[in-house]
């Protein structure tokens, strides 16, 4: 086991720098390529109205709140309205305009 943890101790720096060296260039382009889109062509959301199903928890709720943040009005559609409540609750005080929420399920019983 010691003999394993001398070889790893002399190969896993190194080979974390190289790849550190080989990736920072690519990730530093990307990142001054996201800011340039996004500051020409930002999209002013105030006053829209977005719709997001499945806002009770995970994803759908994160998105909730970036886009209160945005002071857009929203309407939040999941199945747990009790969730629901407390995440308009919470939209209006990051900035949301108008919050509507509506108890429903989306699944298409074809």
């Amino acid at each position: 086991m010691d003999l394993i943890n001398c070889a790893l101790n002399l190969v896993v720096p190194p080979a974390s720098l190289v790849m550190l060296a080989f990736a920072w260039p690519a990730l530093s382009f990307i990142n001054v390529c996201d800011w340039v889109y996004n500051t020409l062509y930002s999209e002013n959301l105030e006053d829209k109205v977005v719709i997001i199903t499945g806002a009770s928890s995970g994803i759908g709720e994160q998105i909730a709140y970036e886009h209160a943040k945005k002071k857009v009005k929203l309407v939040l559609v999941a199945r747990r309205e009790n969730r629901l409540r407390g995440i308009g609750e919470n939209a209006r005080l990051l900035g949301a305009k108008h919050v509507m929420i509506m108890a429903a399920d989306v699944v298409c019983d074809s």
